[in-house]
């Protein structure tokens, strides 16, 4: 939870007392619970809604405000914001709220006027690559015997299918598990189906993140030596996006016009984006600035 986030703040004060004596500890490190609503499940209140929060904030677009409790996990979004769009996921309605969540609720209306017009950056293709450390970490919390479950409907076997067989056999250490992601973190794509995180080997064997600026680095000094290059047009292709990848110069073009404006999206299909929001800030900014000079 942002206690620092305007919403808790302005226009209004807002008194966020926090439950100390029901923390949630695995979810927020002990940072206590905040009632939002009141009333009982099933009678005028029920489950509300999170968003995943697996590279949720991967989009400069996105906030997380605050989670709730929920089964998701603690990344899960309660409150959060993508452009204009504002997620208040507890279900009880006005009348069942605290004082306090009303007037943040207020707030939240206040505060989501500065993004009218917006438009979302990134629509949701994929699962951000952080699911695999929460996955391991379960498995860690299961006991020797549930971790040696099997079939389909079973649980563990459905999180140890997110790791390679040869870590996940019947006696397996999950410390192991959490050794390989931590090793492997940076080079993680995006594989066939939607919910599919895999370990992209040309990434590995270069030793190259594909999140981090030093990739678009990398695809221009390799297109500058050899714009025929069919590593660099591979993974050009693969996180730039087709349409961006699909040449050296298509790709070079994209980076000179788009360089200070981009991003990676694992959300988005483990690719490069545009900060279109900023980037129309800084054109606005400039046109300003010409004026004034004239």
């Amino acid at each position: 939870m942002r206690l620092d986030h305007p919403i808790f703040h302005t226009p209004l004060a807002v008194d966020v007392v926090l439950d100390q004596d029901h923390p949630y500890t695995d979810a927020h490190d002990g940072q206590g619970t905040w009632l939002v609503h009141e009333g009982e499940f099933g009678k005028g209140c029920d489950v509300g809604i999170v968003s995943d929060g697996h590279g949720f904030e991967d989009s400069p677009d996105c906030e997380r405000i605050s989670g709730g409790i929920n089964s998701k996990g603690p990344r899960a979004v309660a409150i959060g914001r993508q452009a204009n769009l504002l997620q208040w996921g507890f279900y009880g309605a006005p009348d069942r709220m605290t004082a306090q969540a009303k007037r943040a609720f207020l707030n939240a209306i206040v505060y989501m006027r500065k993004f009218d017009g917006q438009a979302p950056l990134v629509q949701k293709q994929s699962r951000g690559r952080t699911w695999l450390s929460q996955f391991a970490d379960t498995l860690a919390h299961m006991s020797a015997e549930e971790r040696k479950g099997k079939g389909e409907n079973n649980y563990a076997s459905y999180l140890k299918k997110n790791f390679p067989a040869e870590l996940v056999g019947d006696d397996f250490d999950p410390a192991k598990l959490r050794a390989w992601y931590e090793n492997h973190e940076e080079y993680f794509g995006h594989g066939k189906e939607r919910h599919d995180i895999v370990l992209d080997e040309d990434l590995v064997a270069l030793h190259l993140s594909n999140r981090k600026p030093a990739f678009l680095d990398w695809l221009r000094q390799r297109f500058a030596k050899d714009p025929h290059d069919t590593l660099a047009l591979r993974l050009a292709a693969r996180y730039l996006g087709p349409e961006h990848g699909k040449d050296a110069a298509t790709a070079l073009a994209f980076l000179d016009d788009n360089r200070p404006f981009l991003f990676f999206s694992d959300t988005g299909g483990y690719r490069w984006f545009v900060d279109t929001n900023a980037q129309r800030a800084a054109r606005a900014a400039d046109s300003g600035a010409s004026k004034n000079n004239r």
